[in-house]
């Protein structure tokens, strides 16, 4: 069993958080050039991203969590909340399955390929050719009659076929808009006789909303 934590710190004007599977080993970035670090202008925001990164990764390798402490406070400490027992909000992380057309690219959208699931922080996209962990990408991904634009980083990516588990990568994806993470937290969790179902997108005037229109990926 592994037991992972994040280390907060100031640095600077700006909070890093660090994750760290104990007793020592810090997580280093792809080609282990240096530790992976999270910046925020909050430690609360910091020490969030760190989590989701351990969640995702936690989903990825199948680990079974056990002890799942909630994030630090910082300020008063109410005695009577502090007795009580707490519980980990849901995370946002969760993940949903959903196939759905999606456009991706180092600096354009150009390359198709589908989703295999997603959450409201990040996305598998099944394709035989990923880019590799660490690059950025940008996206087009078709939800329903809308084309949204999103920004993130490949976290990591599978090139070899295993048993029924698609050739592709895990994206985070970076402020994603209004639109998007609505759309991911109102997906129910529903299976069909072959797997996951698909959604069925609707061909619009080619009108964007507005939420998309001021989408800060400006993708």
């Amino acid at each position: 069993m592994e037991t992972f934590g994040v280390l907060v710190a100031p640095a600077g004007s700006l909070w890093r958080a660090r994750v760290v599977t104990y007793p020592r080993t810090l997580w280093v970035v792809p080609g282990g050039a240096g530790s992976m670090k999270f910046a925020a202008t909050r430690p609360q925001e910091a020490e969030r991203q760190a989590i989701e990164l351990i969640e995702e990764l936690c989903d990825r390798r199948g680990f079974r969590k056990h002890e799942v402490l909630p994030p630090v406070e910082i300020g008063p400490i109410d005695p009577e909340r502090a007795r009580a027992p707490r519980r980990a909000p849901p995370s946002p992380s969760a993940r949903k399955p959903l196939r759905t057309p999606v456009h991706f690219g180092h600096t354009r959208p150009s390359l198709q390929a589908e989703t295999a699931n997603v959450s409201e922080r990040g996305m598998f996209v099944s394709t035989p050719s990923p880019l590799q962990a660490g690059a950025a990408i940008r996206m087009r991904v078709i939800l329903d009659a809308f084309t949204v634009p999103l920004r993130g980083v490949v976290v990591w990516c599978r090139t070899t076929p295993e048993p029924g588990r698609p050739l592709g990568m895990g994206v985070r994806i970076f402020q994603p808009s209004g639109l998007y993470t609505d759309f991911v937290s109102h997906l129910q969790e529903k299976r069909g006789p072959d797997g996951p179902r698909r959604r069925e997108t609707i061909k619009n005037d080619g009108r964007v909303p507005e939420a998309a229109k001021k989408d800060p990926s400006g993708g």
